[in-house]
């Protein structure tokens, strides 16, 4: 259980793969090391594998941890792999609601090489 961070590529996406329930300090550490990549001007795209996560049982936790991590995005692209019970119409308004907010360029995706084309074609040509 937790989230291990794969390094960025060499066009600046980075990897993030949640399994299990994911504590709110392993959610502050990601969104941390994010900044930080973002800060140092690495980081131009993320793509969260959430497949193998628990939904959270709490709303307000969820929607917590995905405020916290989109503020943090600047509107850069996210795609995202969903957990099993991301289905939930209650989570998909708060999603949708969220992303408009922090005016992030987001999808929900099936699978990592569609995630990853997805985030590169945002990105634009200089990306390729």
């Amino acid at each position: 259980m937790g989230i291990t961070y794969d390094e960025l590529d060499a066009d600046g996406v980075a990897q993030l793969t949640l399994t299990g329930l994911v504590t709110r300090t392993d959610h502050a550490a990601f969104t941390e090391r994010v900044a930080a990549q973002i800060r140092a001007g690495r980081l131009r795209a993320v793509i969260i594998d959430a497949s193998a996560a628990e939904v959270p049982a709490s709303a307000s936790f969820s929607r917590d941890v995905w405020e916290d991590f989109l503020s943090e995005l600047g509107g850069r692209p996210f795609a995202y792999l969903p957990p099993a019970g991301h289905e939930n119409a209650q989570r998909q308004e708060m999603i949708r609601t969220l992303v408009a907010e922090w005016d992030v360029r987001f999808a929900t995706m099936a699978g990592i090489a569609q995630a990853h084309a997805w985030c590169l074609a945002q990105l634009g040509p200089k990306a390729h």
